[in-house]
């Protein structure tokens, strides 16, 4: 009689999903979508920023290239999860889309609609591999070299692609260092990859958001000030990615 419990506590969208669930899926799946964009743009930005510094003549001498490298890996990681979170929601559209009561609406522009979420989402998947690769063959190696304790602070790379007129600017990958909050949105820190809205952020110690934002780029990093003598992230390790 399990599978009678089961039926019974089951709603109505999951017997029989339409139009209401076909959205509400759509919506996780933008959601995320945009989530996976940002990082990926802090990705490409800071490899390009990479790519531009000299290979300096002793390896570990470039502090400001392994500065680069410190914030490719922890932006990397934060990628690789939306890249994976993506794949799910890819996987439940697809799901919903074969489903009897939700393929007949998925007729003209609807259909086209989801067939661009989904070619979205595998370019956004490629696009991850091959970074990934080039990560893996340049930048990595380095690091392995030169352990370092961190990637200070940074305003992040301001090579942003313009928006359309009426588009809704894209959210900004940042990084936000130690026990604090991102603002002006109150988002805990926590050495985290948080998304911010508007292109403008600021770090506070608590979540009364008291500081002033300022114009942030993908792969910044934001933090408390640094004292003289002593990094933000002393005794942290890198991490491993993507």
């Amino acid at each position: 009689m399990m599978w009678f419990t089961l039926l019974l506590a089951a709603s109505p969208g999951d017997l029989a999903p339409g139009a209401g669930e076909l959205e509400a899926a759509r919506t996780r799946f933008d959601e995320v979508l945009a989530a996976a964009d940002a990082t990926g743009l802090a990705v490409a930005q800071l490899q390009v920023a990479w790519t531009e510094r000299p290979v300096p003549k002793a390896v570990c001498d470039d502090l400001d290239r392994l500065s680069l490298g410190w914030r490719l890996e922890r932006f990397g990681a934060a990628w690789r999860e939306a890249v994976q979170a993506l794949r799910v929601r890819g996987a439940e559209l697809r799901g919903l889309s074969l489903a009897p009561t939700v393929s007949p609406l998925l007729t003209g522009a609807a259909g086209e609609r989801l067939a661009a979420q989904l070619a979205a989402a595998e370019a956004v998947a490629t696009w991850f591999l091959q970074a990934s690769a080039w990560q893996a063959a340049f930048v990595r190696p380095t690091l392995a070299a030169c352990p370092i304790t961190g990637e200070g602070l940074s305003a992040g790379i301001s090579h942003l692609p313009l928006a359309a007129k009426g588009e809704t600017p894209a959210r900004v990958a940042v990084i936000g260092r130690g026990d604090g909050f991102v603002c002006p949105d109150a988002v805990r820190a926590d050495d985290a990859v948080v998304l911010v809205a508007g292109g403008a952020a600021c770090w506070a110690p608590d979540a009364s958001c008291a500081c002033t934002p300022e114009p942030v780029f993908p792969g910044a990093v934001l933090g408390p000030p640094i004292v003289e003598g002593k990094g933000p992230d002393e005794g942290v390790e890198p991490v491993a990615t993507p």
